[in-house]
């Protein structure tokens, strides 16, 4: 918010300068259309970044761009920025070009960011939109099947894990006591790995957890299990995905998705 305070304070003052700009004399004009064109850039920019980052997911899963009234404040003050550029700007070189190169920079960044393997599946940027959950079945540590089917009528979280995944490790713990928390009210959370029994049960023993532990025997695409680690979905009582994310998100959002539901 303080990022996007300070897009539209440069806004503001942009405007402004343009103002005093009509009613200056000719050697100030220039300088004050000058100084317009610039604090409309700097609020482009400013603002494009704050939208970046949430369109990325780089400021945390309950931050995502669909979710964040902020993002939404972002995008309209870069659309009242760059009108503002395209007005203040004088030649047309400098009005079209530099936006030009912003934009190329931009897209160099989002094809290294996505190039590195790490980077979090583009479907989980994008809402759910209440899909009905596909097939999706596993073993667990008794060796009994089940399917998230079984499962109806529960509010379910499944969380795709492995032992070698530090983000998990970080954020299994809080998926645990989420358990303890509201298993009375319909909660089943459903930790689902694609590693041999024999190395996940010593991890187990060394980090105990509340709620299912099992082997994923088979997922729909829809899941992109093994893709990425972790990602967890939040399915509602009538079968449908009403959350997904990939890393740990904050408690209190994850609570308060939870007991939506419940």
């Amino acid at each position: 918010m303080i990022a996007l305070a300070i897009a539209l304070a440069a806004l503001v003052g942009a405007a402004i300068a343009w103002r005093l700009a009509g009613r200056a004399p000719f050697r100030l004009r220039v300088g004050l259309r000058v100084v317009a064109a610039g604090a409309a850039l700097l609020s482009t920019g400013i603002a494009g970044v704050v939208a970046c980052l949430h369109l990325a997911g780089r400021l945390g899963v309950d931050q995502l761009w669909f979710r964040a009234p902020a993002f939404y404040v972002a995008v309209t003050l870069v659309l009242l920025a760059l009108a503002a550029w395209f007005r203040f700007a004088g030649r047309p070189l400098i009005r079209f070009g530099i936006p030009a190169v912003g934009l190329g920079l931009v897209a160099a960044a989002l094809l290294v960011v996505r190039s590195d393997g790490r980077s979090t599946p583009l479907t989980m940027l994008l809402p759910s939109l209440r899909r009905a959950a596909p097939e999706l079945t596993w073993t667990n540590m008794a060796g009994e099947p089940a399917s998230i089917h079984d499962l109806r009528g529960k509010v379910v979280l499944v969380n795709f894990w492995a032992t070698w995944c530090g983000p998990c490790r970080h954020e299994m713990p809080m998926l645990s006591s989420m358990q303890k928390q509201y298993a009375d009210r319909g909660l089943v959370v459903v930790y689902l790995s694609l590693e041999e029994r024999e190395v996940v049960e010593p991890f187990l023993r060394a980090h105990p957890l509340t709620g299912t532990t099992a082997r994923l025997t088979h997922a729909a695409d829809y899941y992109q299990a093994g893709k990425f680690y972790p990602i967890s979905y939040l399915v509602s009582r009538d079968g449908s995905v009403e959350k997904r994310w990939s890393g740990r998100p904050t408690e209190q959002w994850l609570a308060a998705s939870i007991e939506a539901q419940l």
